[in-house]
Parts: structure tokens; sequence; C-alpha cells
């Protein structure tokens, strides 16, 4: 099965949040999904925060630390 990719490569910080809450809510009902965010500290920091905000449950493979899988909607 292919999981539902976002790819934060390119847009602004300031954006991320909004684009992030905007996949992981349309994509709720097809988690996993997974959510590239680069080595950027600060990307992954926001992607965190908005799954943290949102109720989402995640986690980062252990064989790419530039990658983010959202696996629960802990609401749904």
């Amino acid at each position: 099965m292919q999981m539902n990719k976002l790819d934060l490569h390119g847009i602004l910080h300031e954006d991320v949040y909004d684009e992030v809450e905007n996949f992981v809510f349309l994509n709720a009902r097809e988690l996993p999904v997974s959510i590239i965010t680069g080595a950027s500290t600060r990307m992954k920091e926001i992607v965190t925060d908005v799954l943290e905000a949102n109720n989402f449950e995640f986690h980062t493979p252990a064989h790419n630390a530039g990658e983010i899988i959202v696996t629960q909607d802990k609401d749904y």
C-alpha cells in the first residue's frame, strides 16, 4: 500500500502549520501518512507541534530522520 505523502521542501516555515494541518485532516481516514521534513530542526518542531495540538500519534522512522509518519488520530 502506497502512503500519502506531504513533502515540505520549498515550503516556508510560516506556511507549514496550515499545510500540515490541512494534509492530516484531509487524510485522517487513510492513515498512516508520511510528512517529509528534511533535515531542518525547525521544520520538524513545527510539524510535531501541529500533530500534538491536533491529537495525532506519530513517529520518526529509524531509517529516515527527515520523515515523520502519522499513524493515528486519537480523536477518531
